[in-house]
């Protein structure tokens, strides 16, 4: 599943490869929080291989959160909002960006945006997303009964693969929304084909 997995995220940079992305303020942001989410996905998996699945699981938050906000950067945020994200980190500009919408508020932005421009089926898996695996991720970000009982009982086998299923889901969400900033058919039908190829290592609702 580790070797599958990396495989899928090298298809999708080697779609992206040489492509042009929008430029403009929210392109850029939209555009750089995908690039933390790619890189929380990679490092849940670096952790995965090194038997480390509890610590794993708190950046699948991590990952989930980001790609969120690149979604609705793109989609759904003001231009002030934008403009809070991108300017220049004081500890000005680090309080003015506290007050951004939470994960929930995001995600119901952008189903009220939902039309030509916005897909639905973005919005839908990341409210999917949400509501199946929320209060787990809370839970061993938190310190919760969730890693206790794992520490105590182990990580079965199944769990680990699901949290890499679920992992690789936010993944395709992810070069999904990077293609749609190219602007590009050339780059986004294909990126939107590739899922079927890689059915065995996503969850259900991806295949």
């Amino acid at each position: 599943m580790l070797r599958r997995s990396d495989e899928l995220h090298e298809a999708l940079l080697h779609l992206l490869d040489g492509a042009d992305f929008d430029s403009s303020p929210r392109g850029e942001a939209a555009f750089g929080m995908c690039s933390v989410a790619l890189e929380h996905g990679l490092s849940l998996r670096a952790l995965m291989a090194l038997g480390l699945a509890t610590s794993a699981v708190g950046l699948m938050r991590l990952q989930f959160e980001a790609l969120t906000r690149a979604m609705w950067l793109q989609y759904a945020a003001s231009d002030l909002a934008i403009e809070k994200l991108t300017t220049p980190l004081t500890p000005e500009s680090e309080f003015a960006a506290k007050n951004l919408p939470s994960a929930s508020d995001m995600i119901e932005q952008i189903g009220k945006r939902v039309g030509p421009s916005v897909p639905a089926a973005a919005h839908q898996m990341l409210a999917h997303f949400k509501d199946v695996s929320w209060h787990a991720m809370n839970s061993f970000v938190h310190g919760g009964i969730h890693p206790l009982r794992r520490q105590a009982e182990g990580f079965p086998v199944h769990l680990a693969l699901q949290i890499l299923r679920n992992s690789n889901g936010l993944l395709t969400m992810t070069g999904m929304t990077l293609a749609m900033l190219t602007g590009d058919e050339a780059v986004a039908k294909p990126m939107s084909k590739i899922q079927p190829a890689f059915a065995d290592c996503l969850p259900e609702l991806l295949k």
